[in-house]
């Protein structure tokens, strides 16, 4: 990659080389980037994006990019892409995926639960600095590109129950959740705020993001908390509440789960140390 102005967080990327796959995790910041790969890439969002880019093409637009999302930029594909908050992504290329998708188009914000699943599996690894398991991480990504080559071949129709689960109403949850982070809030409040029973909102949901309502909820609390540890001085327990989390072995319970890692581990002292996974 070329052309970086705003890189993203200080602590920067972590990379792993696993087989045929040549593995990134970037993490949530602003960035301004333009490059061309060399091989296929595939992309995987974990947090809803919103920027500017521009692909084999000097016209840029604007692009708002859903969580747990699937994205492939074929080889020889110039890009640019900045945005001022950016989300944490994962980024594969490499000759695995060149086996799976040689000659595929480009394709962005598509959804697939598998997909979804092996994505949180292979953050899992790759922040695990130093004790990342190679074989688990090129199955994962293997796993990943497959869905990505199946997803290629569907017609482009969303699944009828995602279909009501519009940009308008994706963005007033995400919002909604966002303001609310730090309190509780229900599913039943989410279904109100936008017009559905809490049964159709869930499978709606679901359907569109890949995660239940409550997961979804989870997920936005973790990464608050990984922010503001990354950023303040605050004690741990502060952060806890401020994240909607009922104490500070409640957070940590979730971050074991989630993540596999203490919230200790995402304080700026800790992670500028052992960005390479190997």
């Amino acid at each position: 990659m070329v052309g970086v102005k705003n890189p993203r967080r200080k602590y920067g990327p972590r990379r792993l080389h696993a087989g045929q796959w040549s593995i990134e995790l970037l993490p949530q910041g602003a960035y301004e980037v333009s490059f061309t790969p060399g091989s296929c890439v595939v992309g995987f969002a974990f947090d809803p994006q919103k920027g500017t880019h521009a692909f084999a093409s000097d016209k840029r637009r604007n692009f708002e990019t859903g969580a747990n999302t699937l994205a492939l930029i074929p080889a020889g594909c110039d890009v640019f892409s900045c945005s001022d908050s950016g989300g944490e992504y994962l980024r594969l290329s490499g000759a695995g995926a060149e086996g799976r998708l040689a000659n595929a188009q480009r394709f962005s914000d598509r959804v697939d639960r598998r997909a979804v699943s092996a994505a949180f599996s292979l953050r899992r690894q790759m922040l695990r600095a130093g004790q990342a398991d190679p074989l688990e991480c090129e199955a994962l990504a293997s796993e990943i590109a497959t869905r990505a080559a199946q997803d290629l071949e569907k017609t482009g129709a969303l699944p009828s129950d995602a279909r009501c689960m519009t940009g308008f109403r994706m963005r007033r949850i995400n919002d909604l959740i966002e303001d609310r982070i730090g309190s509780g809030l229900t599913v039943s409040e989410l279904a109100d705020a936008i017009g559905l029973s809490p049964g159709y909102f869930t499978r709606s949901f679901t359907a569109a993001v890949g995660r239940s309502p409550q997961q979804y909820i989870i997920d936005r609390r973790l990464a608050r908390a990984r922010a503001l540890l990354a950023d303040s001085t605050e004690p741990l327990t502060a952060i806890a509440i401020k994240c909607g989390f009922a104490s500070h072995a409640h957070m940590t319970a979730q971050f074991q789960k989630r993540l596999g890692l203490p919230p200790s581990h995402f304080e700026r002292r800790r992670w500028n140390q052992n960005a390479d996974c190997r």
